[in-house]
């Protein structure tokens, strides 16, 4: 039984039309294929390859919540995923997307983070931390996040760390924060 389902399943996806074939459907009608071969090292690497796939999809997902730029700044989304990757890891995995804001030579970094294990116990420190350190809690679209000196952090629905850096003023990332959907982000 265990292999006919591999085989049912490179059928269907065999029968799909060739118009919604993409790399991700491809590199798993590949991994079947090899796994059909008895080439379980060549499948192993093409599931790897489409789970990668899939973490690319899901972060430029959660990158649609990051913010436009407001009025006189321009917008620079990250595309380091490597360097994200790396740091996911050591946090036991997760999602990150981030952008940052220019204006007058100062700038604003938003980066969410989602899906990691770290970031639901890190809800309850959050508060805990700003008072530790002399910050100051505030509420934005009646989410609790913390001012530690300039930086602004908060745990959106449980699940989704947003984190407001960089050098310009605390109004104009609290204008950051509150120029996103916190309320869609909380479901993602």
């Amino acid at each position: 039984m265990s292999r006919s389902f591999p085989a049912a399943l490179a059928v269907l996806l065999a029968a799909a039309p060739a118009a919604s074939a993409d790399e991700f459907t491809d590199t798993v009608q590949g991994a079947l294929s090899s796994y059909g071969k008895g080439d379980i090292d060549a499948a192993r690497e093409d599931l790897d390859y489409a789970s990668k796939l899939l973490a690319a999809l899901k972060s430029d997902a959660l990158a649609k919540f990051l913010p436009a730029a407001l009025p006189g700044w321009t917008r620079a989304d990250s595309d380091d995923a490597a360097e994200a990757s790396g740091f996911m890891g050591m946090l036991g995995g997760g999602t990150t997307a981030s952008a940052t804001y220019d204006k007058d030579g100062k700038q604003v970094t938003v980066t969410l983070i989602a899906d990691s294990p770290m970031v639901s116990g890190m809800a309850a420190m959050v508060s805990g931390i700003a008072s530790m350190n002399g910050g100051k809690p505030m509420r934005i679209q009646r989410t609790e996040f913390s001012d530690n000196e300039g930086d602004l952090q908060g745990v959106v629905g449980g699940k989704t760390m947003v984190t407001v850096g960089g050098d310009a003023a605390v109004e104009d990332k609290k204008a950051y924060i509150d120029a996103m959907d916190l309320t869609a982000l909380a479901s993602f």
